[in-house]
């Protein structure tokens, strides 16, 4: 069955910094890319810093094995005019949650724990854990509530949080849905993963996470907020305001840990990307890059979504916490990997979207071949398109399947209206399923943003799937 994601409508930025700086840089290989397409990147880069979106961004792309582009733009520091670079430490947020699956992972690998146990076999307080199995947590179908609807905790991430009182209160509720019958993000899942790592290993995550990782891949600027090592020139991280920008309030490390705790760099990322084969067995890899759950919008592994990208298999993962974006996006078939740091939040737009400038740059590194479809295809997904964004489904047109996901409250929620008018849709691709359908891709252009557009039609020509993904 299809899927519909959310996409981030975006307005006019009225703030505009007076300066940015530009600071594009090589890896040690002597490889690179060739310089039209670094001065492509350099440019959409640059873009996103006058447009006032982000005070500062850092992007490294990835090819066979080495890093061929590092850049940095705009400033790391606004009120000390530091300039970003392809070095400095940047909190990523959600790419923690990988690293964190690594290491339930390498665990595995020795012996010392599998996918298959219940939660309540290393946290035997939390009751609720028996229900759940390790496997759940990583692939978010643990069926655990969200942090908000917990009585008694704060949803005010700047104060510390305390996993016994949540497991307190998490056993007074019940789990909705059922685990394993769905994907709903959550940080409560790699909170707990984290703290299985800890109890199994007996040394805190991030020891674990230094010694089984960060250091035999020589990532010496990384490591987990609340640890030592942050250097004095770190991105800051901002939030807008009516004004521009202003420091974001750090979010407590108890909060982040194994779910959104990383500070990396560029380069240090970049390392990870390209030897993680090596460093975890293929039959881990293949793990992590195995979709778990295919029940809606979002097919997940383990610390990354699993996505296809013009008929290839497209593994990404991002980051949103207080101050930060990020987004590190792999194509295993084609051995090509982008990173894109920003520092502002998504708290109020418009703000740059690393997927969206991300998926920008795959273009250029790799492009498409136009596919040939027949006008009628093209004008049924333009068609629809323009039917969602106006709230009107024709439902004998889908499939009972993707009618029931599609509901009216549900396309209402993604407000594809924001995105404004229909600037230009493109034919990428044609897919045939191994279920019979097949799959059509277009690159669609809005004022602000360009996105992927997956339209998926059975052999009967019902409508069984729409994407729209940056």
């Amino acid at each position: 069955m299809g899927r519909l994601s959310s996409v981030f409508a975006t307005a006019l930025s009225l703030c505009v910094l007076a300066q940015s700086g530009s600071m594009p840089a090589r890896a040690d290989t002597g490889f690179g890319l060739p310089q039209a397409l670094s001065d492509r990147i350099d440019e959409m880069a640059k873009a996103q810093i006058h447009a006032g979106r982000t005070p500062g961004i850092a992007i490294g792309v990835l090819e066979d094995g080495r890093i061929v582009y590092a850049g940095g733009f705009g400033f790391a520091d606004l009120g000390k005019h530091v300039p970003m670079t392809p070095d400095t430490q940047f909190y990523a947020g959600g790419l923690t949650r990988q690293f964190t699956a690594a290491a339930i992972l390498l665990l595995v690998q020795d012996g010392k724990l599998a996918l298959d146990d219940h939660v309540s076999k290393y946290v035997p307080e939390f009751r609720l854990g028996a229900a759940i199995t390790i496997a759940q947590l990583l692939a978010q179908t643990s069926g655990l509530p969200q942090y908000s609807t917990i009585p008694g905790i704060s949803a005010d991430r700047t104060h510390p949080i305390k996993l016994a009182g949540v497991f307190a209160s998490l056993d007074q509720m019940k789990l909705a849905p059922e685990p394993g019958s769905g994907y709903a993000e959550n940080p409560l899942n790699y909170l707990l993963a984290a703290l299985i790592v800890e109890r199994v290993s007996g040394v805190p995550l991030s020891d674990y996470l230094e010694q089984h990782i960060f250091i035999p891949l020589l990532m010496d600027n990384t490591f987990l907020a609340g640890d030592s090592g942050i250097g004095a020139q770190h991105a800051i991280g901002y939030t807008r305001s009516s004004h521009g920008f202003d420091p974001a309030p750090p979010w407590d490390p108890s909060w982040l840990g194994g779910d959104g705790g990383l500070v990396t760099t560029i380069y240090d990322l970049a390392k990870w990307d390209i030897e993680m084969p090596i460093l975890l067995r293929v039959d881990a890899v293949r793990t992590m890059f195995a979709p778990v759950s295919n029940n809606g919008p979002t097919r997940y592994g383990m610390g990354w979504v699993i996505d296809r990208r013009f008929g290839k298999d497209f593994v990404w993962s991002d980051g949103d916490i207080a101050g930060y974006r990020a987004m590190n996006a792999l194509l295993p078939d084609q051995h090509v990997g982008v990173i894109v740091f920003s520092n502002a939040d998504s708290q109020h737009v418009p703000t740059t979207i690393p997927e969206a400038l991300g998926g920008r740059i795959l273009d250029l590194i790799v492009p498409s071949t136009t596919a040939h479809l027949s006008n009628a295809t093209l004008e049924r997904a333009k068609e629809w398109l323009a039917l969602l964004a106006s709230g009107h489904v024709r439902r004998d047109e889908l499939t009972p399947a993707f009618s029931a996901y599609l509901t009216d409250d549900f396309v209402a929620r993604q407000n594809l209206a924001g995105l404004g008018p229909l600037l230009s849709i493109v034919p990428v691709s044609s897919t045939a399923e191994s279920n019979g359908d097949t799959s059509y891709e277009f690159l669609v252009r809005y004022h602000y943003a360009q996105y992927h557009y997956e339209f998926e039609l059975t052999a009967q020509g019902k409508v069984d799937g729409i994407r729209l993904a940056p």
